[in-house]
């Protein structure tokens, strides 16, 4: 065992209201007692690993490098899926191989462990509560300075399951991506990425097409528009979002996350 030092932990799951996340929390301070819990998001759709893998791939980046990040977006828990620990960028990322680390785990040089059952482990793993039983005293103890080895064996990278969402793919005239992520305030945040875009682009005008609906009003912030109009802008994040200032896009186009995205020319503009 390593020199024990405190860590940043975080967790993502799609757990909402109850007590699922407290139970989690609960083992990670009864065995990490120093640790520092920080709540990424439990709102993700339930199963929906691809928002899962995007909320992760852009605030992972945020946080301390040795950061842990606990994910556990789970619908085949209890089944051969496989757990997992992976490692890269300078973190540590903990949960079920099932494309939610696909993201994350794209180029550079990472790793990846299969988690094993040991005497770390608790007398009894509940099959439909990995989140508890299994990755919680993982994540721990990365936190408390273990070695990965001593929770698994390594495995290939190449061998995981990957991102559910699909790469951007384009044309002289069309970019297709898609909705990976509706937030609170109804904006639908794509994958599509502004120097994506605007390498494809080449300063020509676009507006982008979400089922029938066009949108070609572009903005730079929420206020550039009027109330209730349908606008494009680049967020936070840098990814071109669809948005009503003063409204919910996700409600006036009916879409949710999966929706397919695609932006194209404007010709004679």
């Amino acid at each position: 065992m390593s020199e024990a030092r405190a860590r940043v932990v975080t967790l993502l799951t799609d757990f909402g209201e109850g007590t699922y996340v407290p139970s989690v929390k609960g083992v990670l301070l009864r065995l990490a007692p120093d640790a520092v819990l920080v709540d990424i998001t439990h709102s993700v759709p339930p199963g929906a690993i691809g928002s899962a893998a995007h909320l992760l791939k852009h605030t992972a980046p945020c946080f301390p490098p040795g950061t842990i990040h606990l994910a556990v977006v789970d619908p085949s828990v209890g089944t051969g899926r496989l757990a997992l620990i992976a490692e890269a960028g300078g973190f540590f990322f903990v949960g079920p191989d099932n494309g939610i680390f696909g993201e994350v785990l794209r180029g550079g040089s990472p790793r990846a462990w299969r988690i094993e059952q040991g005497e770390w482990l608790p007398p009894r793993i509940c099959p439909t509560f990995h989140g508890r039983d299994l990755f919680a005293p993982a994540a721990a103890g990365l936190a408390r300075g273990e070695n990965p080895e001593r929770f698994g064996v390594p495995t290939g990278v190449e061998t995981l399951v990957p991102s559910p969402i699909r790469p951007p793919a384009k044309t002289a005239d069309r970019l297709m991506g898609e909705v990976v992520w509706v937030d609170r305030f109804g904006n639908l945040l794509t994958n599509l990425d502004r120097s994506l875009i605007e390498d494809w682009a080449g300063g020509a005008p676009y507006r982008a097409r979400v089922g029938a609906t066009s949108i070609d009003a572009r903005v730079h912030t929420f206020l550039d528009a009027g109330a209730g109009c349908l606008v494009l802008l680049f967020g936070s994040w840098e990814t071109l979002e669809i948005a009503v200032p003063m409204g919910n896009a996700s409600r006036r186009l009916g879409v949710a996350a999966g929706e397919p995205v695609i932006v194209e020319r404007i010709h004679g503009a």
